[in-house]
């Protein structure tokens, strides 16, 4: 991994420590996608045929693989966001096609700065640290490659991508390790690792079904889960379990991992007088527990007595019936590969059962990880190699429960919200750190033998503080003949304890030599530090005085606007009155022309009767007959008809309609052209 991607992850975990994924997760690239948009701009470049040239970009600026369909998702909510109804800055065409116009993007700018400068100093770093601990480094960026290594890994489950990232890491663990101490370094690795699991959002899509997941637990897991193990390692297990449980996966365990378990904390137990060295070559040793609990040999023997009950309170389900998966496991490919690498033929019995039983619950080969039913889960250093690659595209039995823990965290918003990304990078790069000091150690007997020579020759003679700094020689690989040192303690007992003394004052000159030349380091970083402190306060202080002016300044806008917002309102409630009594107005002139039609027709009805009753000499009985006469004339009879229709279904009803219709009263109103003088007068923006 060179520097660009580097600053690229430490970019991805500020803007999700400083944002948030609630829309979903591809939502945490739209920033990056933004400013290249950006740069494309500011370049010249104002159209494209496809959106292939914008990913070329992307991919140059951040040294990340940005897929296509990902990329056009980003791209259409970017175009849902920049544009608006006055201008459009970005647009996609149905063809891929896309054009820019006008957009600028400088929001991480800064941020970006500042991250350059701090990538840098950490490969400075590096590369000091190297030169004080007598190790040899061939690239001095090789620091941020072992940071990312998990992503590696991870991406051989949820990708099926299986590109290696390196064998040996020895250097870089010991750095990391060395730094945990120092807060101002390890925040910056712990924000490239965590931005190295977040660029996992763009190559995995889960498709969001939930299924029945079983866990099966490996004997290390179990080991990890009961505190036996490191912190980190406890924290892991028991956040897993946790989550697990939320999610409703079923959590078992073989009787076999639970004996094989208690039998190795009972043979634990009985070397515990013998322990000093292994304890301190190894962090993940039972005895470095032991050590930082205060344990005593009675408390692991207890441990041991008490092992199902323990696990019982985690809400682990026992799988007790195992003889039938036990014969059949002899015969598979399995077991034959656990017995050359494992101590011992029960060890390696247990194993392939345990995969055995993955793959029967699984019942055919599984390409794609959220598919998978079944895991055989382990928390150990020393099992990275067995099955984690997958075979021939198939996902592989094991899984560790880091890379599991980092899948899950991936792919459910839930889960996501749940563990804080400072947890995940710490459990992560504890993980690989474990991993690679553990990888080339000595093996368990080796390093018991040289206890025991340790405590026959050299108990008197070498203090505890010795045996530690050769302890130390050993994880970092400085001292690897351990066979030869033990054949030296059988041979000649005084060359023994030199050897050993040697080895420890080497580590001593070591240790002192390097904390005195990177004390200058770490000078150089607290002045760096105090300096940005003060540019800090002094522009707080601006801030500060200038807030006060523009409060200020705000207060009496404020006033300003209140006192012209009370005399709109009072103009509006004039205009309103106003705007009321000429709606009146205008609704009766709407009325009268209606009163007009219908008055008009009954005036001639009521002068025609007036004139047949005087015609009659106002005898109704004359005039009733004159009536029928004019009735039975077809053409007058139907002229009267015609004009009673016209006046009742027309001109009455239109009259009845202007005072009861309220849906025609409303609808005449809104019609109506408001004259400028009354209409309301909008208050001044604020």
């Amino acid at each position: 991994m060179n520097k660009e991607r580097a600053i690229t992850y430490s970019l991805l975990a500020h803007i999700r420590n400083t944002g948030s994924l609630a829309k979903g997760p591809i939502d945490i690239f739209i920033p990056l996608v933004k400013r290249a948009l950006s740069k494309m701009n500011f370049e010249g470049v104002f159209k494209g045929k496809s959106i292939i040239e914008i990913k070329t970009k992307t991919d140059s600026l951040y040294n990340i693989d940005f897929p296509i369909p990902t990329l056009k998702k980003i791209l259409d909510e970017i175009c849902k966001e920049i544009n608006t109804e006055e201008t459009t800055h970005f647009v996609i065409y149905s063809d891929g096609a896309f054009s820019i116009n006008q957009y600028a993007f400088t929001d991480f700018e800064e941020v970006i700065h500042n991250q350059e400068k701090e990538i840098g100093e950490l490969e400075e770093l590096f590369k000091k640290f190297c030169e004080t601990s007598e190790l040899e480094i061939e690239n001095s960026s090789s620091i941020f490659k072992f940071i990312e290594k998990n992503k590696f890994t991870l991406s051989k489950y949820i990708s099926n991508n299986q590109s290696t990232n390196g064998e040996d890491y020895t250097s870089e663990a010991q750095f990391i390790e060395f730094f945990r101490r120092i807060p101002t370094i390890y925040e910056r690795i712990k924000n490239i690792y965590l931005g190295s699991i977040i660029a996992g959002y763009i190559e995995y899509n889960p498709d969001g079904v939930k299924r029945e997941i079983e866990l099966l637990l490996d004997t290390n897991f179990v080991v990890g889960l009961l505190d036996l193990n490191t912190p980190e390692s406890t924290h892991t297990c028991r956040t897993l379990i946790r989550i697990a449980k939320q999610q409703g996966f079923t959590i078992t365990i073989l009787k076999d991992t639970i004996e094989e378990t208690k039998n190795l904390l009972e043979t634990k137990a009985s070397f515990f007088e013998k322990s000093f060295l292994q304890k301190k070559v190894n962090p993940e040793d039972v005895y470095n527990a032991c050590d930082r609990k205060g344990y005593s040999k009675t408390d692991l023997e207890r441990a041991a007595d008490n092992l199902e009950s323990s696990i019982g309170e985690f809400g682990i389900s026992v799988i007790y019936h195992t003889e039938k998966l036990k014969n059949e496991a002899k015969f598979t490919e399995e077991y034959k590969i656990f017995e050359k690498v494992r101590n011992s033929k029960k060890s390696a019995l247990h194993d392939a059962v345990a995969i055995l039983y993955v793959k029967k619950k699984r019942t055919k080969k599984i390409r794609d990880f959220e598919k998978v039913n079944a895991w055989f889960v382990n928390n150990s250093a020393s099992v990275e190699g067995d099955n984690i690659f997958l075979k021939d595209g198939f996902q592989p039995e094991t899984i560790k429960a880091d890379d599991l823990l980092n899948i899950l965290w991936l792919s459910n918003p839930q889960i996501n919200k749940q563990i804080q990304g400072d947890d995940l990078a710490e459990i992560g790069l504890t993980s690989i750190i474990s991993l690679t000091l553990n990888k080339n150690l000595p093996k368990s007997q080796i390093l018991r033998e040289l206890d025991d020579n340790i405590h026959k020759y050299a108990k008197e003679e070498i203090s505890d503080t010795d045996i530690v700094r050769v302890a130390t020689r050993i994880t970092n690989k400085q001292l690897k003949d351990i066979e030869e040192l033990n054949l030296l303690a059988e041979k000649d007992k005084e060359q023994f304890v030199k050897r050993l003394e040697d080895e420890a004052a080497k580590q001593k000159r070591l240790e002192e030599s390097r904390i005195k030349k990177l004390e200058k380091v770490f000078e150089e970083i607290a002045l760096r530090t105090d300096e940005l402190e003060k540019s800090k306060s002094t522009y707080e202080e601006k801030a500060k005085v200038f807030d006060s002016v523009i409060n200020k300044k705000n207060e009496a806008d404020l006033k300003v606007q209140t006192l012209e917002n009370k005399l709109v309102d009072e103009q509006n409630k004039t205009r309103e009155i106003q705007r009321n009594l000429w709606v009146k107005s205008e609704l009766k002139k709407w009325r009268n022309k209606s009163w007009i039609e219908f008055s008009i027709p009954s005036v001639l009805f009521l002068l025609a009767l007036l004139y047949i009753l005087y015609s009659s000499d106002w005898n109704l009985k004359i005039a009733s007959d004159y009536l029928k006469e004019l009735n039975s004339n077809l053409i007058i009879s139907s002229i009267f008809s015609i004009i009673v229709f016209i006046f009742s279904a027309v001109s009455f009803s239109t009259l009845i309609g202007k005072y009861r219709n309220h849906g025609n009263i409303q609808n005449y109103i809104k019609g109506l052209e408001i004259p400028e003088s009354m209409k309301e007068v909008k208050k001044p923006s604020s």
